[in-house]
């Protein structure tokens, strides 16, 4: 097969490729709840490594769901983001189950978190709420687990090199959408 016959048949199979992918993110946030079931200290590694395969099949599913022709939307795809929270969400609960994290200050931010998330249904609402805990990992990795630490700040390095011009979008769509969130909070409130 040529590079041009894989190029035609990836944008032919476009969305069930990116579809795959983020069924493939899904089954890394239930092997992290399954980490977390055991709450075994030595599956740090694991559980950090299941998070980055994960970030990376989201990158590489959204990439996917662009070059789609069609636009088609599926079930899958209408819930990419939902996924996306399930993978900050169950890092957060194999941190906690296993000790790394204290219980209480993190179970009152997943109240607040789950709280703010029915108000303000907007998408930047979310993402700003799940930025502490999506960070938590990396922190957690490098006081306890330095070398995969490095690995995960590596990879970040490496994603945003390769994605700078999509991770200047998607801030600039979340900084606009906060935007758009206070001006509307600011009329409601005159």
């Amino acid at each position: 097969m040529r590079f041009e016959e894989i190029r035609e048949w990836t944008e032919d199979n476009a969305k069930v490729i990116a579809d795959t992918l983020t069924l493939g993110r899904l089954a890394c946030v239930f092997l992290v709840l399954v980490c977390a079931l055991t709450a075994s200290r030595h599956l740090l590694p694991w559980v950090i490594l299941l998070t980055l395969v994960g970030w990376t099949t989201d990158i590489l599913d959204g990439r996917m769901a662009r070059m789609d022709r069609k636009g088609a939307s599926t079930w899958v795809g209408d819930h990419d983001f939902a996924v996306d929270m399930g993978l900050i969400y169950s890092g957060l609960v194999y941190l906690v189950t296993t000790g790394y994290l204290p219980f209480w200050p993190f179970f009152a931010y997943g109240i607040y978190a789950s709280l703010s998330a029915l108000v303000w249904t907007r998408k930047s609402v979310m993402m700003a709420m799940a930025a502490p805990i999506a960070a938590a990992p990396i922190v957690v990795a490098f006081v306890h687990q330095p070398f995969w630490g490095w690995v995960f700040l590596g990879r970040i390095a490496l994603a945003l090199f390769l994605n700078w011009g999509r991770f200047k979008d998607v801030v600039k769509g979340f900084i606009t959408d906060m935007e758009n969130r206070l001006g509307e909070d600011e009329r409601s409130f005159s």
